[in-house]
Parts: structure tokens; C-alpha cells; sequence
């Protein structure tokens, strides 16, 4: 009987909009919770360490040989000690060696090509390209190499334009042998180089550390070369305390290479901006509430005191009207996390197509834990408002 009395047949305009609003402030709360928590489970559950090469910032002074740009053991010392770093290893460089790379196809199209180059290592596990053909002996004539993408990219892009020669694909570049004509201190000799793959991780051309060290040993300088460049691997090099460690000493890196440190921070403000602009729209749609369960009680209170009359008490026509936003409340975060749903569905398919990263198919407690929260707590803003307005019309005059 209580029940026929209240019936949300007032100012229904109020009752969408508050429906609307709340709906869209709470998917809002809900999915910037549900981003932030997601991506911070990538960032601590990535499995696969990232990698960093640094070098010493060039000045005036290494123009004029007052300083130098290779790095002391002291200072690698340092750098591998630091909480960020989970393996280093230092650039391998040619110790006075000259290396004049010369390619020419009898036949073809391609003009004779040559060009000093240098020959670079590091060891297996930094390089990001399949290795199985990455081994040399000495007994062996021919030199496998890994070729930056960005050196076919300058060819293709670049050199071919210019001097109206064809551009050349991986495979073809593969498939060719340079003269490698090598000269240093003790002699010089010529070897076959074959590109066996292409890094996208390591600006160099790089060699099997077995050759370098042969060539070092057999034709290069006494005198000992330091490492210039280091490549060391992290956990998470968006992590801010790298970027300050290398403003501090003076060290560069490719500053793509720290985007995500300022796609996280970006992430990160956008997460307080969508939980802001979401309490925003809640609270509004909350007070919508409010004002429409007044009107309901404005309208019904010739009903409500006659229900007072035949002995109800004030308590039992609260709950028949709190009873009636359980059900607008309760259809309200259905709907929201229908569409948290789908959302994330589609947030974790491109994630795990364009990032290759997998999250857990299920929604996160603390999403959970949001958005009941916020329901219950505007259940009860209700309760308070709805049980005072009874009250009042519960006492005698």
C-alpha cells in the first residue's frame, strides 16, 4: 500500500536528466580508475626489460680537447649501481682500425658504393634481431653484420633519390657481400661482410664481439680506446629518476627513447582531470536526486499523511521511497559498468595490438569498490534528506 502511493509520476524531465548525468559521471570515475589501474599493472608485471643507450653531452670543450666524451670505469661504475639499471654493458669500438666499405654489383643497377664505416659490439643479450647467424671464427673470411633500420632508411630515402639509383629492400641487401677493406696500425686485409638482420634498437653497425676483439688484436692500436656509448637495460624507462640521473651528469639519450615517461605523466594528469570533471557531473546529478525526491514528497504529502493516520510510522514511508532510488540507483550502475565493460574490452584489444600488452580480462576491485561506494553514499545523502522531509511532515503543527 505504501508502495502505490510513491510513484515517480512528478517531474520525470529531472528523473532522466539525474539518470544521464549520473550514469555519465560515474562511466567517467569508473574508466579513469580502471585506465590507472591497468596501467600500472603493465608497468609492474612487464616481464621484458627496456633499454637505454646513453652518451656524454659534446661542448665547446671536447671541440678544443680540454674534456672527453668516453666514459671512465668510475663513471660505468656508477651508472651500473644505480636502482634503475638492471644489466650495462659498454659500446666495443675498432682500437685504431680504418674500415672502407665497398659494394658493387657487375650488371645491375646499383652505382659502386663505398664509405668509411666502423665496426661496433655488444654483447648478445642487448641486441633486439634473431642472432642464430651471429658467430665468427677466425678461420672464417666471412663477417656477419647487423645493419640499423635507420642506415637502409637514409639509403632508400635519402641517397637513392638523389643519385637516381633504385631503392633496395631488406632482402636484397641481405643477399649481397661488401669488400670489407680493413687498415690499422699492424697491417691490413679485406674481409666479406653479409648483413644477417636489421636493429631498430642500436644505432650501429655491429659485429660479432669475436671478430672485433681479432681485429683489435691483430691490426689495431696498442694504445687502449674507451667506450663512448653505453647500452644498459631497465625495467621501466619512463621511470622519472632516470631522466634526472642523466641531466644531472651531463648524458644524452635519444629523447624518443623517454616518451613514455611523458606519456605517463600525460596519462597520469588525464587521470585526475577525468576523476575531477566526473565528481563534477555526479555530485550535480546527485543533487538532481535530491531535488526530485522532494518533489515527490511535495506532491505525495497529502498521501503520506494519511499514511501517517492509519499508523504507519515515519520510518516505513522512508523506506518506500528510498526503496524506489535502490531500483533508479541500482539500474544506474548496471548501465555503467555495461559500458566500463565494453570499453574495456576495445582499451585492452588495442593494447595488446598496438603495444603487445596483455591485462587481465577482468574489471579491478578497486573499480568495484569506486563505484559502489559512491552509489551507497548517495543512497544514504538520500536517506538523510528523505527521512528529514518525512519528519517534518510526521510533526504535529
Amino acid at each position: 500500500m505504501i508502495g502505490k502511493a510513491f510513484k515517480p509520476t512528478g517531474n520525470k524531465k529531472t528523473l532522466i536528466l539525474s539518470s544521464i548525468g549520473t550514469i555519465i559521471g560515474l562511466c567517467l570515475l569508473l574508466i579513469a580508475v580502471q585506465v590507472y589501474t591497468d596501467v600500472n599493472y603493465a608497468i609492474d608485471h612487464n616481464d621484458n626489460d627496456q633499454y637505454l643507450v646513453i652518451k656524454k653531452q659534446i661542448t665547446t670543450l671536447n671541440t678544443i680537447g680540454l674534456t672527453s666524451s668516453s666514459f671512465t670505469k668510475e663513471e660505468i661504475k656508477d651508472i651500473e649501481n644505480q636502482d634503475f639499471v638492471t644489466e650495462l654493458a659498454p659500446f666495443k669500438s675498432g682500437n685504431g682500425v680504418e674500415v672502407m666499405v665497398v659494394m658493387s654489383l657487375e650488371g645491375g643497377n646499383f652505382p659502386p658504393f663505398s664509405t668509411l664505416a666502423f665496426f661496433e659490439s655488444v654483447p648478445d643479450q642487448f641486441i633486439d634481431v634473431e642472432t642464430k647467424d651471429w658467430t665468427w671464427k677466425e678461420e672464417s673470411n666471412e663477417v656477419p653484420i647487423i645493419l640499423p633500420n635507420t642506415f637502409l632508411d637514409a639509403y632508400n630515402y635519402g641517397i637513392a633519390p638523389s643519385m637516381g639509383a633504385p631503392q633496395a629492400s631488406k632482402s636484397l641487401i641481405s643477399g649481397i657481400k661488401f669488400n670489407l677493406k680493413i687498415r690499422g696500425e699492424k697491417g691490413s686485409t679485406v674481409f666479406y661482410g653479409r648483413v644477417v638482420n636489421f636493429s631498430d634498437r642500436v644505432n650501429s653497425i655491429l659485429v660479432p664481439e669475436d671478430f672485433l676483439n681479432y681485429l683489435n688484436k691483430t691490426y689495431g692500436s696498442s694504445k687502449e680506446i674507451k667506450p663512448s656509448r653505453i647500452i644498459f637495460s631497465t625495467p621501466n624507462k619512463s621511470n622519472p629518476a632516470i631522466e634526472s640521473y642523466l641531466n644531472q651528469n651531463n648524458y644524452e639519450t635519444n629523447k624518443d627513447q623517454l616518451k613514455e615517461n611523458i606519456i605517463q605523466q600525460v596519462t597520469s594528469n588525464l587521470f585526475y582531470f577525468l576523476v575531477a570533471i566526473g565528481l563534477i557531473i555526479v555530485f550535480l546529478a546527485a543533487l538532481l536526486f535530491l531535488l526530485y525526491s522532494q518533489i515527490i514528497i511535495n506532491k505525495s504529502e497529502k498521501e503520506i499523511k494519511i499514511l501517517l493516520l492509519l499508523g504507519y510510522n515515519w520510518e516505513s514511508v522512508t523506506k518506500s521511497i528510498i526503496l524506489l532510488f535502490v531500483k533508479i540507483y541500482g539500474a544506474v550502475t548496471l548501465i555503467s559498468f555495461l559500458i566500463l565493460y565494453l570499453f574495456k574490452v576495445f582499451f585492452d584489444q588495442w593494447l595488446a595490438n598496438k603495444l603487445d600488452l596483455n591485462l587481465p580480462n577482468s574489471i579491478a576491485t578497486i573499480t568495484f569498490a569506486v563505484g559502489l561506494a559512491f552509489i551507497l553514499l548517495f543512497l544514504l545523502i538520500n536517506y538523510i534528506s528523505i527521512s528529514k522531509a518525512i519528519k517534518n511532515i510526521a510533526q504535529p503543527k
